[in-house]
């Protein structure tokens, strides 16, 4: 019977102390990745003052059903290379106290946001002029500076260059 065989190598040029050092290498890789994102990534889902901010949820409902009994509702037109946006309304608004907001809002960066004034060509239609939107599935709202109505809608963007608003 032969005696075992010797392995003469030295340690660093064999298989096995190389792959055990590349587990706990890997953790410690990812663990680096992990807290620089964690450190790099501003939370913009996360509100400082989440009470307010549910508690203004049930004043949204409250004014997107307004318009809803005042049968407010239109198409709103986005130009991406101009930034020009047409609001065209079903019908003539009730008086209104003041110029119209219109917000766009983005799913998630909320640096993206954008608000401005409307200004009224007659009594169906308003326009206005915003940034250029980057790709997203934008939150369109329209509302009076008094905030009595609001009606909303969603445009995608590359994609559509309407959005119904009810």
């Amino acid at each position: 019977m032969r005696p075992p065989r010797e392995d003469t190598k030295p340690w660093y040029k064999q298989f096995w102390p190389w792959f055990l050092i590349s587990l706990p290498l890997s953790v410690v890789i990812a663990g680096i990745v992990t807290f620089n994102l964690a450190i790099d990534t501003q939370d913009g889902l996360v509100s400082d003052d989440y009470y307010k901010e549910g508690l203004a949820v049930n004043k949204d409902a409250d004014s997107a059903a307004a318009a809803h009994r005042l049968g407010i509702a239109g198409q709103l037109d986005y130009n991406a290379d101009t930034g020009s946006v047409t609001v065209r309304f079903q019908k003539p608004l009730p008086e209104v106290t003041g110029l119209l907001t219109l917000r766009v809002t983005h799913p998630t960066l909320t640096d993206r946001d954008q608000s401005i004034q409307l200004a009224p060509i007659d009594d169906r239609s308003q326009v206005g002029r915003i940034e250029s939107l980057g790709p997203a599935h934008w939150r369109i709202s329209i509302s009076p500076a008094d905030k009595a109505w609001r009606i909303d809608g969603r445009l995608l963007v590359p994609g559509s260059a309407s959005s119904q608003l009810e």
